[in-house]
């Protein structure tokens, strides 16, 4: 039972302006401002992906 409420819980889907107000993500709040689309909703593993994947582009 626990193991599935962990699994739940990793599948909660927010919008972006939950994450843009989220503390933890303060300091990223600009870049999640371009980044995240108003009209979608998103789980948090994937928010953080989205942030890993766009700072470890090369810069041009």
């Amino acid at each position: 039972m626990f193991g599935l409420a962990k699994q739940t819980e990793k599948q909660v889907r927010y919008g972006k302006s939950a994450f843009l107000h989220a503390p933890e993500y303060a300091k990223n709040r600009l870049l999640l401002e371009v980044l995240l689309d108003d009209t979608k909703t998103y789980t948090k593993e994937e928010v953080d992906s989205l942030l890993n994947e766009w700072k470890k582009k090369e810069v041009k």
